[in-house]
């Protein structure tokens, strides 16, 4: 239409909503009570010219059938329909379009087969033919005129006023638009229903050929021995893959002072000076005991310094499983010379201390101490 075109629009109660509201259009209801109608019937109304258009100036009167108004303040009116003791109802209006113009009409019955019958409907049908073809001046310009009715497609663009992405929107627009009025297409609905119909054969058939696992009630399940508490709980958490080995040499070292404690008779447990003091005068170990319970008791002091140095946030170095077997052999083999000493009793082997205990003090690298306590452990 800005290019000179000339677009003819005639729907009652179709899609061309969308157009009537691009140019700020309304629909109406035509009067209840015409002034002039047919066969009894307020539905089939006379409308008659409401200005000196073009269209209508052969038209005398014109029969709608079931017509709606068109509202709009500054187009100008083709047709009314006069009521009795109500407003008057425009059921055509026409505008400029930029070079172009656009005809509106509220009732496409007007033109249908059996209305062209009445004069004034054949009247009508021509001028809206002459409208389409001819100049302003009204003169013969051969341009061709398109018929679209019932349900169309639009295809493509005029000149280059689109991009392709705009031509998509609008086709999206349009197909949503199409399934708000009419519901899905048929070849859609028969899609989604198919493909429900499939997701509900695959739960059903992963669901039915899934086989029952019996599941042992938890009051008759073993209870994990770090879970139990206790001796043996305690056991199994320092002995457990996930623990620092700092614990089990913590615990190594809580049994050899408690233990040298009591077999010397003391009321609580000294200094490590201290302690070797007593275990020197009493004779419970010979030199090299001595020599071997002080890199031990070393080496446990420097184990419970890294313990510090992690809960500050340091990185410290891990203990080896066999440093602590070679700890825990060291710790049982003074123990036994230093019973049997306390005892008078004479050691049935000399002993052999182990010399993994040869470093007392590690330098800390960056590798973090895991928790001590696993999670569910025994405390």
């Amino acid at each position: 239409m800005r290019a000179g075109g000339r677009v003819v629009m005639l729907d009652d109660f179709g899609r061309g909503d969308s157009l009537l509201r691009h140019f700020g259009m309304e629909r109406v209801a035509s009067p209840r009570r015409p002034a002039e109608f047919l066969r009894k019937n307020p539905q089939l109304a006379l409308a008659e010219p409401a200005s000196a258009h073009p269209v209508v100036s052969d038209v005398s009167r014109v029969v709608t059938n079931h017509p709606t108004g068109l509202s709009h303040p500054d187009l100008s009116p083709v047709l009314k329909i006069r009521g009795n003791g109500e407003p008057d109802v425009v059921v055509a209006v026409a505008g400029a379009v930029g070079q172009g113009r656009l005809l509106a009409v509220g009732d496409p019955s007007i033109v249908m087969n059996s209305m062209l019958r009445y004069g004034g409907n054949k009247a009508f049908a021509r001028g809206l033919v002459r409208y389409t073809v001819d100049h302003d001046s009204w003169g013969k310009r051969g341009g061709r005129l398109f018929i679209a009715s019932g349900n169309f497609e639009q295809k493509g663009v005029y000149g280059d006023e689109e991009s392709t992405w705009s031509d998509w929107m609008r086709a999206l627009r349009e197909a949503l638009e199409g399934m708000r009025h009419d519901g899905l297409p048929p070849w859609l609905a028969y899609a989604i229903a198919c493909a429900l119909g499939l997701a509900l054969v695959v739960w059903v058939g992963s669901r039915a050929g899934r086989l029952h696992k019996p599941v042992t009630p938890r009051f008759v399940r073993k209870v994990p021995a770090v879970a139990q508490g206790g001796v043996a709980g305690h056991a199994a958490v320092i002995a457990a893959p996930q623990t620092s080995r700092v614990l089990a040499i913590l615990e190594l070292k809580s049994a050899l002072e408690e233990q040298l404690t009591s077999l010397l008779g003391l009321p609580k447990v000294p200094g490590h000076t201290e302690l070797m003091n007593q275990v020197s005068t009493r004779g419970l170990l010979d030199a090299e005991g001595m020599v071997a319970l002080r890199k031990l008791l070393l080496r446990m002091s420097s184990v419970e310094t890294m313990v510090v140095f992690q809960r500050s946030g340091g990185m410290v170095q891990p203990i080896r499983d066999n440093e602590v077997v070679a700890i825990a052999r060291t710790v049982k083999q003074l123990l036994d010379t230093a019973e049997a000493s306390a005892h008078g009793r004479p050691s049935l082997a000399p002993p052999a201390f182990s010399s993994a205990i040869a470093s007392p003090i590690p330098s800390p690298i960056a590798s973090p101490i895991p928790s001590p306590i696993p999670p569910g452990g025994a405390q």
